[in-house]
């Protein structure tokens, strides 16, 4: 169970201490939601179309199918033919974003004890970064070590999950200048 994230950047988000909206902590910028046409499932730009006019020649077709395959019944007031699909996108670039990231950064820095951020320091710099699975980031820290009440454990998590995928993003924009993120909700 999980949330995930891909894209330029791959990993899973931080159960019970990470939202899948976690790049807004980071800079100032809105994901964009996305919607799928029931049926076809091909994307859905609703604010341009009622229908998939790429499978369909008109709206009632679409209803027609959609009323077949059981979506909603015919005599419903409501016949709305997109969903929306649970991800949502970052498109990053350097000149808009990378400062912005790295000054956030620097104040996360500020609230994370030293001995992690020396294990950040610690990572090769190469494109492993990007792919969180690759356990680049699994000796970061060991929360049986801490000595933290409850409440301050759950906070240092929040800061070093949210410092963690800044560290993927921040690779990603220095290397490639872009980094487009694609986020499970």
């Amino acid at each position: 169970m999980g949330r995930y994230y891909c894209g330029s950047i791959e990993g899973k988000f931080w159960f019970g201490v990470q939202g899948s909206c976690d790049i807004e902590n980071l800079i100032q910028i809105v994901g964009k939601t996305h919607y799928l046409w029931l049926v076809c499932g091909c994307n859905a730009e609703i604010e341009d179309d009622v229908y998939c006019k790429q499978c369909y020649q008109d709206k009632e077709q679409h209803i027609a199918d959609a009323i077949e395959e059981g979506n909603f019944d015919e005599d419903d007031d409501d016949k709305c033919l997109y969903y929306e699909f649970q991800m949502i996108t970052y498109c990053l670039d350097k000149s808009s974003h990378y400062q912005e990231l790295v000054d956030s950064m620097n104040n996360i820095k500020q609230q994370i004890p030293k001995e992690i951020l020396a294990n950040f320091d610690k990572i090769e710099q190469t494109d492993d970064i990007l792919n969180a699975f690759t356990g680049v980031f699994g000796n970061i820290y060991n929360p049986s070590t801490s000595g933290n009440d409850e409440k301050e454990e759950q906070n240092l998590l929040v800061l070093i999950a949210r410092y963690t995928l800044g560290y993927q993003i921040e690779y990603c924009l220095r290397t490639q200048s872009t980094c487009d993120v694609q986020c499970e909700y």
